[in-house]
């Protein structure tokens, strides 16, 4: 496995709901293709330098994961078909990939985003305290599902 970085700009034109769907998309295609998902910022809409397909506002998204070259083709190539993407650019960020490693480093974003969530939580708003024990019940259960599929692979 290979460690990639790939921008997409969706059509800052488009509903809320239309976006989150685009990305639920291309996130999934990530996972089905075997690829490992490490993180997703969404940058939010931008106005875009110059007009790009008639439009001038975009909505930005980045995501870190690791993947096999065929990751990457199925990707680009949804990107490509996809109307609602008008600009994309993959970059690979390192050839050779420790899963132990990755798994550890995607628990420390997720213990980090649950630390986040703690002020809220001692506030009293349940949805964060909900958040919290999810975050932690995944990081616990991560090493073990992890060890298991990779037992089946083999």
């Amino acid at each position: 496995m290979r460690r990639y970085e790939s921008v997409w700009v969706v059509n800052g034109d488009l509903a809320d709901e239309e976006v989150k769907a685009t990305i639920d998309k291309f996130s999934r295609i990530i996972t089905t293709q075997g690829g490992t998902l490490v993180g997703m910022e969404e940058w939010g809409r931008k106005k875009l330098a110059f007009k790009i397909k008639g439009t001038t506002r975009g909505y930005y998204v980045l995501v870190d994961y690791a993947g096999t070259p065929a990751t990457v083709k199925e990707l680009e190539r949804n990107y490509r078909i996809d109307d609602r993407i008008i600009r994309y650019l993959t970059s690979k960020k390192s050839d050779q990939v420790n899963l132990e490693a990755l798994q550890a480093e995607i628990a420390a974003k997720a213990k980090a985003a649950a630390a986040a969530a703690v002020p809220e939580v001692e506030a009293g708003v349940p949805e964060a305290e909900e958040a919290v024990v999810a975050v932690e019940e995944a990081v616990a259960t991560a090493p073990a599902e992890e060890a298991a599929s990779q037992g089946k692979e083999e």
